[in-house]
């Protein structure tokens, strides 16, 4: 039986109807059990998972514990200079560099939504809000030190006189009302890919986004893009470790979830970002932030390679045959992005500034 068909098939029935037929019932009450034993993989770990948020999270009094006002001109002093000084090095920044920063600010203001993406599963979901569980616990506090980056970022780009705000926050509110579907299904191993995926892919685009506004002669902008790849990297090492003991429990499982995840290809945060000013505008961005090597597909294949790695892909000992078919797609898969990615290198690119309203 392949497990993953199955499971997509009674995800597709339940979207599509309330009242599933018999044969569809069948397929959704197979499917239904195989999340329960998932749900119940994931539940074990709830020792481990204490360990690694404990290690992981930082309090909120730890002094390496950095706030937004940390990085922001004190309204209370002297505040006039500092101000000068952002409004000056930002000057500098290309226009390119500005879509990726404001692209990136936008994905991180999507933060209520990927709250509610990490909350789905049942063995990961805090029931009440303020449960005393290890993932409950974690899902919180990810979420008070992820708030922070949207936080940070739309403070420092309001001081920057050449950007269109209010359509900046105008595409935030769609981006929120649009809603985002990863692929994970009901799968709580596929939540924990697509985390570690998107956490280590985030982390890249701050740390391009910083190592350009420095050589554009923005340290201001640097210290603060780099302070939150810190965080992201943390973040990486949490959903990147609990799926690594996933692998430890159910290897078969955890690796048909991996495979599935990459042939459907990893959504990014932002992909809802189009509007009906601009259809492509999601497009347009990735485009821009492919050309400015903020984050391309060589580091898309980077990524798989460091899971691939990390997880111990090739020396996993598997059964059945869709696991072994799964091993096998996913060690090839970095030769194949690579190839295209080989390809889209030779691809021209036409920087428009008018595919854009952010910036005036």
């Amino acid at each position: 039986m392949d497990k993953d068909k199955i499971l997509q098939q009674a995800f597709e029935i339940k979207k599509r109807t309330i009242f599933p037929t018999v044969e569809e019932k069948e397929i959704i009450d197979i499917a239904d059990q195989l999340i329960v034993e998932r749900n119940g993989v994931v539940r074990s770990l709830e020792s481990k998972v204490d360990k690694l948020s404990n290690r992981i999270l930082r309090d909120v009094d730890d002094p390496k514990n950095w706030q937004p006002s940390d990085y922001l001109p004190d309204f209370s002093g002297e505040w006039v200079d500092y101000i000068k000084e952002i409004q000056i090095q930002s000057s500098a920044l290309s226009d390119e560099l500005l879509i990726v920063l404001i692209g990136n600010m936008i994905t991180e203001e999507g933060l209520p939504t990927y709250q509610t993406l990490v909350n789905r599963p049942d063995s990961v979901r805090d029931l009440t809000g303020t449960q005393d569980t290890a993932w409950g616990k974690w899902t919180r506090w990810w979420t008070a030190e992820e708030n922070r980056h949207g936080d940070l970022l739309h403070s420092y780009l309001t001081l920057i006189p050449r950007l269109n705000m209010r359509a900046i926050e105008r595409d935030i509110q769609h981006l929120l009302g649009s809603g985002f579907d990863p692929g994970i299904q009901e799968d709580p191993y596929k939540l924990m890919v697509y985390t570690s995926f998107q956490e280590k892919a985030t982390q890249i685009s701050h740390l391009g986004t910083a190592r350009i506004a420095r050589k554009q002669g923005d340290e201001k902008l640097y210290t603060i893009c780099t302070a939150i790849a810190k965080d992201e990297a943390r973040h990486f090492s949490f959903y990147k470790g609990v799926m690594m003991e996933i692998f430890g429990e159910d290897t078969d499982g955890a690796m048909t979830s991996y495979a599935s995840m990459m042939k459907k290809t990893i959504s990014m945060p932002a992909e809802e970002l189009n509007s009906i000013r601009n259809p492509t505008l999601y497009t347009d961005f990735s485009e821009v932030a492919q050309s400015t090597k903020i984050y391309t597909a060589k580091d898309y294949v980077g990524i798989i390679e460091q899971l691939n790695a990390e997880w111990e892909i090739k020396d996993r000992e598997v059964t059945t045959i869709e696991a072994i078919q799964a091993q096998e797609y996913l060690l090839k898969l970095p030769q194949r992005y690579l190839k295209l990615a080989d390809r889209r290198k030779n691809k021209e690119f036409s920087f428009d500034i008018s595919r854009f309203d952010w910036i005036k």
